[in-house]
């Protein structure tokens, strides 16, 4: 009852903050002008900074320095004698033509991260609220400095972005993408920006994603990604492809996917169907990790640097040409998974300044740079396409690049293009990943069917109150 009334008051503040059905807005909308991306001048006639919300640091694999320590040296340039200078990042933005930002980052630590967002999405539903928003998906795990106990497990602002679109949060892209200046948009995977559409409007911007597969060497095995192979397939077509189809956990949930409904915010599989997927992954992960005859494989999320030669296992080294096999999906095809987006808030008073920003941050030097090897080292790739070549590498981080061989991109292509659906990463994948474990750990008590039960329920009403 108490959640109930709390979705009920939700939704009256959204319709109070200028909301109607529709994801039309009663605020007359705020005129465009100037060629710059200059923000709104206050009452004082100076420049009001534009709010920016930097939420990847939590997803990120990259624990020190801080992403603050790195902005502040985004960009190097020498002097005529020589002697090399740092621009923020602030400042590139500023000599670019842009506005003057004011960069806000969340605590990395879950007994002050909770609070912090809970207050700002009260913010948010009141109409106000940064300007934008640079937002990692899905879950993580950051050990709590203050709970060393803890399991460090923290979530987004926006747990379903799919179902913030629809309450008209974020401002319509569609009448500024024909103007952007950095984005190459023709150079976006396709299937991935169309997540961040509802009603084929652009709220959404994402900005990486990744796929869950499985690599060989070419010379054991080789295998051509397809956009008509289905999961059921995969059991079916060889030990190889069965241990793609059953070996990683995370992101297993691609396998699923669509998890939800688009316009009914229901789960697509029935809870029979959930447990039949379980059980039938199961016995192909025992079957395949007991078969000696298999070659050498490993298991990753496709990634910067996923080939990272320290991480690699015995049998493997960075030169070899290898085979990637995607965890395709039930409906055929392989599954993306969006793992951060940016987005324009709807109340912004300083729309074309927001735009200017996140144009920016898809543009080839903003995806290349430290900003986004913050939430792609070892979880994701950027979503510009022509990047991690030899001759345009992406950042690691550090003074470091990282790109494929020629004949390992090319395999990177052929993955990509059978992409046939993307969704962003939400707490219905770590639901997913965790039944595993749950239903044959050492300490279980219960059966499978109550456990898959118990997730499915939790699920439905996690879709419920997105």
């Amino acid at each position: 009852m108490k959640k109930a009334f709390a979705v009920l008051m939700c939704m009256v503040m959204l319709v109070l903050t200028g909301c109607r059905p529709g994801g039309e807005s009663e605020a007359p909308k705020v005129p465009v002008g100037g060629e710059s991306g200059a923000p709104e001048v206050s009452e004082s006639g100076e420049q009001e900074p534009l709010r920016v919300f930097v939420d990847i640091e939590y997803s990120s694999c990259i624990l020190s320095p801080a992403l603050r320590e790195y902005l502040n040296e985004y960009e190097e340039a020498s002097t005529k004698n020589g002697r090399k200078l740092h621009n923020s990042f602030e400042t590139v933005i500023k000599n670019l033509g842009g506005p003057k930002l004011e960069l806000e980052f969340p605590p990395d630590d879950a007994s002050k991260r909770e609070p912090y967002l809970t207050n700002l999405r009260t913010e948010i539903l009141a109409g106000k609220g940064p300007d934008v928003f640079v937002c990692a998906t899905g879950w993580h795990y950051r050990q709590d400095s203050n709970d060393p106990a803890g399991d460090g497990e923290m979530y987004p602002l926006f747990n379903f972005p799919h179902s913030v679109m629809k309450r008209n949060i974020f401002l319509s892209l569609d009448e500024y993408i024909p103007d952007f200046q950095f984005t190459q948009w023709d150079n976006l995977t396709p299937v991935v920006m169309d997540a961040g559409k509802y009603k084929d409007t652009q709220y959404i911007l994402p900005m990486a994603y990744t796929v869950p597969m499985t690599v060989f060497k070419k010379s054991d095995f080789e295998h051509t990604p397809t956009k008509d192979m289905t999961w059921d397939e995969m059991l079916e077509s060889g030990p190889e492809l069965k241990a793609a189809a059953s070996v990683y956990y995370d992101y297993m949930s691609c396998a699923l996917m669509p998890l939800s409904a688009p316009d009914k915010d229901e789960l697509t599989f029935t809870e029979e169907e959930l447990l039949d997927f379980m059980t039938e992954r199961a016995a192909a992960n025992q079957e395949s990790l007991s078969n000696d005859s298999l070659p050498p494989f490993f298991d990753t999320a496709l990634s910067v640097d996923f080939n990272d030669e320290f991480a690699l296992p015995e049998g493997f080294t960075t030169d070899d040409e290898l085979t990637f096999v995607p965890l395709y999906s039930r409906a055929g095809g392989v599954s993306a998974a969006i793992t951060s987006f940016a987005a324009v808030n709807a109340n912004t008073r300083s729309p074309q300044a927001a735009v200017f920003l996140v144009d920016y941050l898809l543009g080839e030097e903003c995806q290349r740079s430290t900003v986004y090897a913050y939430h792609t080292l070892s979880n994701s790739i950027p979503v510009m396409e022509g990047l991690m070549q030899n001759d345009n590498p992406v950042s690691m981080g550090d003074k470091t690049a990282w790109s494929l061989s020629p004949e390992n991109y090319d395999t990177l292509c052929a993955l990509r293009g059978s992409i046939t659906h993307a969704e962003f990463c939400t707490p219905l994948d770590l639901e997913i990943s965790r039944l595993p474990y749950s239903i044959w750990g050492p300490d279980n008590q219960k059966s499978p069917e109550t456990l898959v039960h118990d997730a499915y329920m939790r699920m439905n009403m996690m879709l419920a109150e997105s």
